[in-house]
């Protein structure tokens, strides 16, 4: 078989393989004025409406949750939090936050460049998977902050993972940067 002959066979070849793949995207909703943050679930507690930030100056294009994500047009928030407390080897991610109706995103940290953002003007979009849940917004996440006996409910929490001397390294750094 010549070259020439196959080229159209590796053709057709790869227009079934793209034809295999699923990769249309459901794109979000604006949810019903009655639609309301769900309050808590799998550990987690609502934190409000926080800013994504990849396209925050100085952030590297990093994301406020940048630990672990997934993306669906199935995506609830209970789903969400669910994926977040499965979290990465086993260990649970303190953070769980939905964007654009349908992207979970999950961290241990919150990017220090993300900020509490007005929740009834960016975080407006419905889940994909149910319609009576928020799910975020354009660049604005629903956030959810894990709550158990060792944790607060504060978005701003380090959380018990952390030694008490990062606090403090943190307050020398500032006033370090500060002074320079």
């Amino acid at each position: 078989m010549s070259l020439r002959s196959m080229l159209p066979l590796s053709f057709a070849l790869l227009a079934c393989l793209a034809a295999a793949q699923d990769t249309s995207i459901i794109n979000p909703t604006t949810a019903a004025p009655s639609v309301t943050a769900l309050p808590s679930a799998h550990g987690y507690t609502y934190a409000g409406c926080w800013n994504e930030t990849v396209n925050v100056p100085n952030s590297g294009g990093e994301r406020a949750l940048s630990d672990m994500a997934s993306a669906n047009n199935t995506m609830t928030v209970s789903s969400c939090l669910e994926f977040c407390s499965r979290g990465d080897n086993g260990t649970t991610m303190n953070y769980a936050g939905i964007e654009y109706g349908r992207e979970c995103y999950c961290g241990q940290y919150l990017s220090a460049l993300s900020e509490e953002i007005n929740a009834t003007a960016h975080c407006v979009y419905s889940c994909n998977g149910n319609s009576s849940e928020l799910c975020g917004g354009r660049l604005a996440l629903t956030l959810y902050n894990l709550t158990d006996a060792s944790k607060t409910g504060n978005a701003w929490s380090m959380g018990s993972s952390q030694p008490a001397w990062y606090g403090f390294a943190a307050f020398v750094m500032l006033v370090v940067a500060a002074v320079l």
